[in-house]
């Protein structure tokens, strides 16, 4: 497992790679798949307020987070955080904001992709990879899955995590 952010502070110094993969590319993660099936159902003729972990695969419901946009700040809060997520941590992590999930080098760069997968409204497949401090490399494939709390406003969104990639070392 990552680090916890409480424990080792040097771990925030330490900037991540985010590499976008085509869409195209989650038949390679198949719960991801299974997310992404589930929500393009839900979205035929609007963006869906959420995503029913009860139609996903159970085995990817711990990869399963959910975020809202803060209108008071405009930063990206945790409203329902898989186990996947709080266990990379070392803690609870909802009602965090992204500043509380990524380094200081990363964070504007996330808050950015966020709001353009937000913005278009189509799904988008990340490959995220870290070193922690103490040299083990880490990755996980997530999907962005965009929502909206009426069907129009782009003020929401479900992360997914591949279990199966969460921790994996990645290959050079």
């Amino acid at each position: 497992m990552p680090p916890s952010s409480q424990s080792d502070p040097v771990f925030w110094q330490l900037p991540g790679v985010h590499t976008e993969l085509p869409i195209e590319r989650v038949a390679e993660f198949p719960l991801l798949a299974a997310a992404l099936a589930v929500w393009r159902e839900t979205a035929v003729e609007r963006l869906p307020a959420t995503i029913d972990p009860l139609a996903l695969p159970v085995a990817v419901i711990k990869g399963v987070s959910l975020f809202r946009r803060d209108p008071e700040t405009g930063d990206w809060v945790v409203g329902l955080a898989g186990s996947l997520l709080t266990g990379g941590h070392g803690r609870e992590m909802k009602g965090t904001g992204l500043a509380d999930g990524f380094a200081p080098a990363d964070l504007d760069r996330v808050r950015q992709g966020i709001d353009r997968a937000v913005e278009r409204g189509e799904p988008e497949l990340i490959r995220r990879e870290f070193r922690d401090p103490e040299g083990r490399r880490w990755s996980f494939v997530r999907l962005l899955l965009p929502l909206s709390s009426d069907g129009v406003l782009r003020d929401r969104y479900a992360m997914v995590i591949d279990p199966d990639t969460f921790g994996a070392p990645f290959q050079e």
